[in-house]
Parts: structure tokens; sequence; C-alpha cells
């Protein structure tokens, strides 16, 4: 069960979120008109990421309080939900909307980009999407570094994750569906004898439920999950800063964040319009922006 302090979280981050696209989309406006410095936009990337990065800390505070219902928060739709790796976006996904934008199959010609045998992307090879350009073979070289230690690590953190379930139903699930199983049998070998059986099973459910060691291995998974959701939380804020503060130009990095929030906005709106499931406790705000491909900041 959430708390009120994750709904106010929640509701925090979507208001920040559409107050963060009006800004980025202003500056890119400007851009485009050359109205704006490298600094402006820089300076209006850097409040997009202290914002992310305020979330994170917030997020991380209720982790440890109940994990768990980060995983699968109610204020979100189901399908949402059924998107969700950890709590959020894959950090990938940043990486794979980047290529997204550069070109249609650039991410199939990255090996022959870096090497000079495909010419540096410009406004024609981006199919007049007027997404981002000039990506030089060298920014192209970081972002695919990039790529794949953001895999490497998303997938140790699966992993982990996966461990972490089997171990819960190892210990102590499934000693209680065999001590269960054990106390049905001999119910209806008592009930042959002398009548008890039905008393013997509900005995042996509540002794179960309030079990010391089963309550200690459920808290220490809840406290697992709100481990994993932490350093998923840390990777997916990390992979995003490396990419638009240190891989590419202030105006490529501002098209990126644009691309990021306005998919994230769209799909939360078509998902609450669309029949997709109904989220509970959070009533959204009616929106109609029109989602292009994105990952960012989507928890």
């Amino acid at each position: 069960m959430s708390s009120p302090r994750h709904v106010a979280c929640y509701q925090r981050w979507i208001a920040g979120q559409e107050a963060g696209l009006g800004e980025l989309e202003a500056a890119s406006a400007n851009a485009a008109a050359g109205r704006a410095t490298n600094a402006e936009l820089r300076a209006a990337v850097e409040r997009c990421m202290s914002a992310y990065a305020e979330y994170v800390t917030t997020r991380r505070a209720l982790a440890r309080e109940d994990g768990a219902a980060l995983f699968a928060p109610p204020w979100c739709t189901s399908f949402e939900n059924s998107v969700l790796w950890l709590g959020g976006c894959r950090p990938s996904l940043t990486i794979r909307l980047l290529y997204s934008l550069s070109g249609e199959g650039l991410e199939d010609h990255v090996e022959e980009f870096i090497s000079g045998r495909v010419p540096v992307l410009g406004a024609a090879a981006a199919g007049g999407m007027g997404g981002l350009l000039g990506i030089t073979a060298r920014q192209l070289e970081l972002v695919n570094e990039l790529h794949r230690r953001t895999l490497r690590e998303e997938d140790a953190l699966s992993d982990r994750l996966a461990t972490l379930q089997e171990d819960v139903a190892d210990r102590p699930l499934l000693p209680i569906v065999r001590e269960r199983a054990t106390a049905a049998a001999a119910a209806l070998a008592a009930r042959a004898c002398d009548g008890l059986g039905t008393r013997l099973v509900v005995t042996a459910g509540r002794a179960g439920a309030v079990d010391p060691e089963v309550d200690a291995a459920i808290g220490s998974y809840k406290a697992g999950l709100g481990r994993l959701l932490e350093e998923a939380d840390e990777l997916r804020l990390s992979t995003t800063r490396t990419l638009v503060t240190e891989i590419l130009t202030p105006r490529q990095a501002v098209e990126t964040l644009v691309a990021g929030k306005q998919l994230h906005l769209a799909v939360r709106d078509w998902s609450r319009r669309g029949g997709a499931g109904v989220a509970q406790n959070v009533r959204s705000p009616a929106l109609t922006l029109a989602g292009i491909s994105s990952s960012h900041a989507n928890p």
C-alpha cells in the first residue's frame, strides 16, 4: 500500500515534467531562431537534470520506506506499469532515443559511422526530422561506449532481481506451501479417525501467517527491492546526465530531453484516455501532447 508521501512525490514529478517540457520547448524554439546562446541552453539542461536528481533523492527515501510500492505503483495505469523496468524506464532507452532522433537505421551502422565509412549525419541524413543535427563520429563513439556500459549494468540489476525473487520463493514461501500441504494431509487422516481435521488445518494456517521467520524474510525481500530500485534510479540518472552534459552539445541535449518528456507525458495521457487502465489515487491532468520516441524520466 502506497503512502500519501509516495503519491505526493509522483504528483510533484508530473507537474515538474510539464513545466520542464515548456521551458525546454521554449529553449529549443529560441535556439532554432538564433535567439539562445549555448550558455542559456546549458542552463536549461542543468535545471532539468537538477529536478531529476531531486526526484531521485526523494524516491530513495520512499524506497527505503516501501520499495515494493514503486515497482508497480497504483497511481500509474496497468499499461504504464507493464512497461516499467525496476520501477522506471530502462536507462538504455534514452540512448535508443538519440539514435531515433539522429536518423533512421543509425544504430544498425554505428561501427561504420565511427570508422568513417558513413558520412557525418546532417539534415539530409536525418530525413528532415528536424531533430539532432551534426552528430560526429567521436560523439557516436562515446554514445556507443555508454550504451554498452549501461546494458551491462542493466543486466546485472536484472540478474539480482531474479535472484531476490528466487530467494523469497525458496525462503520462506516454498516451506510454507510444504508445511500446509503436510498439515492438510494430516488433517484428512485425522478426519477419518476423529473428525478433527478442519480444526488442524485452520490452526496450521494461522501459525504460518504469524511465523516471525516468514515476516523477517518478507521484510528482507522488500528491503532488497528498495535497494535495487535505488540503484536503478541512479543508473537512469547517471546515464541521462552523461549523455546530455558530457557527450551532446547543449542544443542536442535540449532536443533529447524535449523528446523524452513528450513521450512520457503522451503515453501517460494515452493510457488514461485509450482504455489501457485506470490509475488509482491520482487524477491526471488533461494532456494533448503528441509523443515521439523516448524514455527519459519515466519512473
